[in-house]
């Protein structure tokens, strides 16, 4: 009877840790809010940030009270934009003439020759030459071969010091 409780006490115990560790696990989540971003339906969570912003701004100043949703203020905003740009007046051939001259005059001219032009080019262009075509190097692969010797030598002697400098058990007498 007694085990039948305690083993009862122990699968409950058990039963509650593991919700209360998937609880821990997938409630910050479901609070976090937004679907791709921020684990809510699209669009919600900046809607909700500008209700948060305009309540505290009501509170503050109550003469701003802003009843627009997001996109008509952002509508708003962008034909206000569109109206401080000044509007030009000219033919597209006629814009693209003033660009063009515009960009002569911060083209510097140079006066040179085609021929001195030329000269200046091959001048600054770097001449690669190959001396001798590179090869199999036999000293570098004789310097790694000793040293991999060496090493492996001076490996195996720490290895033979220690095992050597470990004491034998002494046979144990028997009466």
């Amino acid at each position: 009877m007694l085990t039948t409780i305690t083993h009862t006490i122990k699968r409950v115990t058990a039963g509650l840790a593991l919700a209360l560790s998937l609880a821990t696990l997938t409630v910050p989540t479901a609070l976090a809010g937004s679907s791709s971003r921020y684990g809510a339906p699209d669009g919600w969570y900046p809607y909700a940030v500008s209700l948060t912003k305009a309540n505290i701004a009501v509170r503050e100043h109550p003469a701003l009270i802003d009843g627009r949703s997001p996109d008509t203020k952002d509508a708003a905003l962008a034909a206000q934009q569109q109206a401080l740009t000044p509007v030009d007046g000219r033919s597209p051939d006629t814009r693209d003439a003033a660009r063009a001259a515009q960009a002569m005059l911060l083209t510097p001219v140079d006066g040179r020759s085609p021929d001195t032009r030329d000269a200046a080019i091959l001048a600054h262009t770097p001449v690669v030459t190959v001396d001798q075509a590179p090869g199999f190097h036999w000293g570098d692969f004789a310097i790694g071969i000793a040293a991999a010797f060496g090493l492996m030598l001076i490996v195996s002697i720490g290895l033979l010091a220690a095992r050597h400098g470990r004491k034998q058990p002494s046979p144990v007498a028997t009466a």
